[in-house]
This record gives C-alpha cells, structure tokens and sequence, in this order.
C-alpha cells in the first residue's frame, strides 16, 4: 500500500488518562513518532489521577505536545465523551489508549484509507492489532474471521478497538450528539453506530500492539480448556443490560435506521416474553465470530438470560 495521504488533514488524537504512569510514557512516544504527526493534535483528559500521570503529561504540555485537561474521576467512557464534547475542530478524529504502543504509520494508513471513501458522508475506520505482555513480548496476531462485520454482529460482539478507531468530521457531529448514560464502552458503540449510519472500514493490517497485563494477560495466556471455561462463564454471569441499554440509545436516537435493523433492537429492548426469546433464540442471522460463542448466546436466549 502506498501511503501518500494528503499532507494538509487535521487529526485530533483524544487520549483519557488514569493512573497510568506505569506504560503513559512509552504510549506518548509512539504518537509523537508518528509518521503523521506534524498535522496531529494531541488532547488529553486527566480523569483525577492519583499517581505521577500528570507529571508526565504536564512535562510533554510544557513542550506543546500536547493539550492537557484536567477532571474529577468519572470514568473512561464519560471521560472519553467530555473529550468528543469538547474536542478541537479536526478533519478526523482519533482514540488513544494510555498503555498500548502505536505503529509509526498507524495515522497515516487511517487517513490514507479514509481519503478513499466520500468523507462528505460519515466514515469510521478501524484497523486490527497485536497483543504483548505487559514488558512489550510479543503474543500474536489478533485474528477474525475472513467474513465482513455486519450490524447484527455488533449488537454482541465488537471488532473494533477503540484505540485502532478513526472517525471523519461527519461521523464526529453525529457522535457528539449522544450522551455517555447507558453507553458501556465509547468503542464498543461507535462499532455499532457505524452500521447504522455508514459501512465501517476494516483494516486487516495490525497497526498498534495492545499490551495485554493484569487480569487480561492471565486470561490470553491460559490453556484452551481454561480459556472455553472463563467463556462460558463471562457469556452465563454477565448482565445483559449492558448490551440493552446501548440498545435504547440507539433505538430512542434522531438517526434514519434501516428498518431491519430499529426492529432487531425493539426485539432486544422488548420485554422477555416466551414469543421474543423464542424469536432471538431462531434468528436467522450469526451475531458471533465463533460458533462455540454462537452456541453458547443462543443457550442464553433459551434461558432468558439473554
């Protein structure tokens, strides 16, 4: 791929920060070597660190690297809206992570792809990554199935890493609309606004490492056996309301949906009845990537955890 993106396109980076002074530093030197960054815009939101994370930010403000607010905990997801809220004006818009290494390119491919489509309409694009252990060692390649993402897919499962997200000016006006109450992850909704609002572009290249430590790096690491056991657990124990609530923003929104599409989500915000399980329990489209996962959704459709 030739990456010869045209020089003169604004990037905002939105980047939200917690006590992260363990990996920040290595993060923020990946986005200042990026191939890309003379036109980028670093706009970073303290979210009431209590370690040496400000320090360091303030360190790099100082240089005019980047653009430091600070705030009181409220989480990451209200932390990351406050920032698309108030996030300068920008061709496109990028979402960073606090420990995660970006590749040099990364913004450059994301622009470059994006340029390609008709960005007079909303374009989000997301690109796949690597997984390492918490000291940068190498894991392997993050794999999806070779088959396009589709919308009844995202109600359960999401492909797009934030951290790997590109959004245009379009998609960021319709973005900015929505409040973060009821929105569980920020990524995890852009994947499934996308779908309603556009076609996501997805980009099979890795284009970051996602360091993997604590509680995520014991579970990628356990043998199959463990790994099937911790799934079954996360699909039987974990609420849906998570998934529903994200489900009511979309459905409740000024956005035009697809017919198809606003009745699969009344099917899922609709009370339990022994007619709405049995019709989400013989849908007829997949909502996973692996059929163990499929399997084990349409077990908790027939059980009404679902």
């Amino acid at each position: 791929m030739n990456l010869q993106p045209k020089m003169d396109k604004a990037v905002v980076i939105l980047l939200s920060t917690y006590n992260g002074e363990k990996y920040l530093e290595e993060q923020l030197q990946s986005i200042f070597e990026q191939t890309y960054w003379q036109n980028c815009k670093l706009y970073v939101r303290d979210d009431g660190s209590k370690d040496g994370t400000v320090d360091i930010l303030k360190k790099y403000e100082q240089q005019g690297r980047l653009t430091l607010e600070y705030g009181e905990n409220i989480g990451f997801v209200k932390s990351f809206f406050w920032l698309i809220a108030n996030a300068p004006d920008a061709d496109f818009y990028s979402f960073a992570d606090q420990d995660d290494v970006w590749n040099p390119d990364k913004i450059e491919r994301a622009v470059t792809k994006l340029l390609e489509t008709d960005n007079t309409k909303p374009q989000l694009y997301f690109s796949n990554y690597d997984f390492y252990t918490a000291d940068m060692q190498y894991i392997g390649y993050r794999k999806t199935k070779n088959n396009s993402p589709t919308f009844y897919e995202s109600l359960t499962d999401c492909r797009a890493a934030g951290f790997t997200t590109v959004i245009n000016r379009e998609f960021y006006s319709i973005l900015k609309t929505f409040k973060p109450e009821n929105i569980y992850y920020h990524d995890y909704f852009m994947y499934m606004l996308s779908f309603c609002i556009t076609i996501p572009i997805y980009d099979r290249i890795s284009t970051a490492k996602y360091r993997r430590h604590g509680n995520n790096e014991s579970i990628s690491l356990q043998e199959k056996r463990k790994l099937i056991l911790w799934r079954l657990k996360n699909f039987l124990f974990t609420s849906d309301t998570k998934f529903s609530n994200m489900y009511k923003v979309l459905e409740s929104s000024d956005i035009s949906l697809p017919k198809e599409y606003r009745n699969t989500l009344n099917l899922f915000t609709s009370k339990k009845t022994l007619l709405t399980q049995l019709k989400k329990l013989f849908f007829p489209k997949r909502f996973r990537q692996k059929l163990i996962d499929e399997i084990a959704l349409r077990f908790l459709f027939l059980i009404w955890r679902f």
